[in-house]
């Protein structure tokens, strides 16, 4: 077959003849773009999930500047109730203030070592973000000067967990006189001890 009677069908038969180009090359380029389809299905689906997680990120953080100035609210609540380790003269003037206030005599005090609170019989984990500060008071009073200083010691702006109290009355004073001794045993949460 020569050149003019190719050329011949191909004006005779155009449509058949472009059609047979077409074809095969579709086929070629579909077999070898195969892969690639898959490729951009799974990249599809990924991008639709992002977009997803995108769109319910946004949803969600409207808002989020007041629950933020909540939290820091609530941050700098509890870091005004939190004792300093270090400030051992100021924790001390804490404890002989509530002894004023409620009339007992303060007969000994003492500050112990701050832990991470995994000794407390809580039931939780040790505390990460904050230390426990124990301390031992033993004091002399009537019974609702007592009372007074456990009242006094509970509403205060400290975060106090009280562990023992015993009372009893000391033998060889006066009957009539009312005194007791008491035996306090509690622990403040403070900053951590680094």
């Amino acid at each position: 077959m020569n050149l003019s009677l190719i050329s011949k069908k191909v004006r005779q038969y155009p449509i058949l003849f472009v059609c047979g180009l077409i074809i095969p090359i579709s086929l070629v380029l579909l077999i070898m773009r195969g892969p690639k389809i898959q490729d951009y299905e799974t990249q599809q689906t990924d991008l639709e999930r992002k977009w997803k997680n995108i769109q319910e990120n946004v949803e969600r953080s409207t808002g989020l500047e007041d629950d933020i100035s909540s939290i820091e609210d609530g941050l700098s609540s509890i870091r005004g109730r939190l004792m300093n380790v270090d400030n051992v003269a100021s924790n001390y003037e804490f404890f002989y203030e509530l002894e004023r206030l409620a009339g007992v005599t303060v007969r000994q005090f003492s500050q112990g070592v701050a832990s991470d609170g995994a000794t407390l019989p809580l039931g939780r984990e040790p505390l990460r973000h904050f230390s426990v500060i124990p301390y031992d008071v033993v004091m002399k009073g009537t019974l609702p000067q007592i009372l007074s200083f456990l009242d006094l010691l509970d509403r205060q702006d400290f975060i106090v967990r009280m562990d023992l109290l015993n009372v009893s009355k000391s033998a060889g004073e006066e009957p009539e006189l009312d005194q007791l001794n008491a035996r306090l045993r509690c622990h403040v949460l403070a900053f951590k001890n680094e």
